[in-house]
């Protein structure tokens, strides 16, 4: 049950905040899902999903985000808005269909690549036949390549192509031969992705509120000093849909980047309040009522959290 409704809340988006009309999830032969308003009008007629039957209970957590996903069991993924109208094709991939990574979907259109934004605006265009996630700030992506299944039918390797990164606006990113900013992003041919964040004073004051904690973060994430690092970087501002400012921890491993998944890594995504005065770490917390589960997420005070730890 945890894993149906855990699907049902990156379904959602993850994003809480209030909406004019509330949408709920209904059940139609125990098998098929859909989206009505609060005043019982169909907003997305109901389709066979991914989960086989669901629980009742699941019609009276209300939907919260500016685009809804479904995965039906015909392969045919659809995310929609709010109002019911089709957006586009999510990109799949043996696990599902894709999350939202710093702000950004990939989707896909006349089988190429892009990337909408959790607005559902299409932000990069679908010109691409692979793109990874945006991770660090921009994305690495290939034309021409394709899956050879030959070699392995299950995680079949990308092979050929003409490889290139983009940043988070679709602009082509030149490698560089040498290092500018310590956080310049090495690949694996030694060259390396400038930096590609840049903030205002406020923005710079909040980061400076981790990296004064950061010994503590990390002797709590067990980082090995001598062999990683660990970064903050703000992936979201304060907007409609969360009016926080989303801060994302990389975890630095020789020249790889790892980014914390914001969908399932606890207590390695914070945020802080629009005024930048208030500070979390954040988790899910699985709440069970009377007639179903779910997520919901919490929030402690970063210097609470770290004391406790």
């Amino acid at each position: 049950m945890k894993k149906i409704f855990l699907l049902l809340l990156i379904l959602s988006c993850f994003c809480g905040f209030s909406q004019t009309e509330k949408l709920h999830y209904f059940i139609e032969n125990d098998s098929l899902i859909g989206i009505k308003n609060q005043n019982g009008k169909i907003i997305i007629p109901a389709a066979s999903t991914l989960v086989p039957s669901i629980y009742d209970g699941i019609s009276k957590e209300e939907i919260k985000g500016n685009t809804i996903s479904f995965w039906v069991i015909k392969d045919d993924p659809k995310v929609y808005d709010r109002k019911g109208n089709f957006l586009f094709e999510p990109y799949m991939f043996d696990a599902g269909f894709d999350d939202f990574n710093e702000g950004y979907m990939r989707f896909v259109e006349n089988k190429k690549v892009g990337f909408a934004n959790q607005n559902g605006v299409k932000i990069i265009p679908a010109q691409y036949d692979w793109v990874s996630t945006m991770n660090f700030g921009f994305a690495e992506y290939c034309n021409g390549c394709y899956f050879d299944r030959s070699k392995d039918p299950e995680h079949p390797p990308l092979v050929g192509g003409t490889w290139g990164y983009i940043d988070k606006n679709g602009v082509e990113i030149k490698p560089l031969d040498k290092r500018n900013h310590p956080k310049d992003f090495e690949t694996e041919k030694h060259q390396f992705i400038p930096y590609q964040f840049v903030y205002n004073e406020k923005e710079k004051q909040i980061l400076d509120f981790f990296e004064k904690r950061k010994e503590q973060i990390i002797k709590i994430f067990k980082i090995d000093c001598l062999k990683k690092d660990l970064y903050f970087e703000i992936i979201e501002k304060p907007s409609e849909l969360d009016p926080f400012y989303k801060i994302k921890t990389f975890e630095l491993y020789d020249q790889y980047f790892h980014g914390a998944n914001e969908n399932y890594d606890e207590y390695k995504i914070f945020k802080v309040s629009a005024d930048g005065k208030n500070f979390f770490v954040i988790y899910k917390d699985l709440v069970e009522h009377k007639k179903y589960s779910e997520y919901v997420e919490r929030k402690i005070s970063v210097d609470k959290w770290i004391k406790k730890n």
